[in-house]
């Protein structure tokens, strides 16, 4: 059975400010998680570097049976597609390189908002706590009730 990535990317348009999270499950159960602040950025590069950071994580934890859920339609279609008139080609290149490594298999689908509150509510715990990106094996207390 493979593992469940949902990830997020979470903008606030008063300061343009953004952060990710994701939370990788089995079988229903957590796993592994990430969140952080990323500093400046759109909606979709946030989304783009939630989903590079879980890809990072799994492939680096040899987690290499992987479904990524992401709500960011348009996240994805920016992966699938070559578009060079996109501004971040090298994030977008960075996590093409990690989609070809020697995955056992490894998908990114589309979620709706709903099914993806507990990376949502991770990425959320972080905007404006500034530092880097952490990697945790239990959630964070103030939103574990959330998970």
């Amino acid at each position: 059975m493979a593992y469940k990535l949902n990830v997020k990317g979470v903008y606030d348009r008063a300061t343009r400010s953004a952060s990710v999270g994701g939370i990788m499950k089995k079988n229903g159960k957590w796993v592994r998680g990430l969140g952080g602040y990323i500093g400046l950025a759109d909606p979709v590069t946030a989304e783009l570097w939630a989903i590079y950071y879980g890809l990072k994580m799994a492939w680096e934890r040899n987690k290499t049976n992987l479904v990524v859920f992401s709500e960011c339609r348009e996240a994805i279609t920016i992966i699938r597609n070559d578009d060079p008139s996109y501004p971040m080609t090298m994030l977008v290149d960075m996590i093409r390189m990690l989609l070809g490594e020697n995955w056992t298999s490894v998908d990114i689908q589309h979620t709706h908002a709903d099914a993806n509150g507990g990376a949502n509510a991770v990425a959320g715990y972080y905007l404006g706590h500034e530092g880097r990106i952490r990697e945790m094996d239990e959630p964070p207390e103030a939103i574990s009730h959330l998970i």
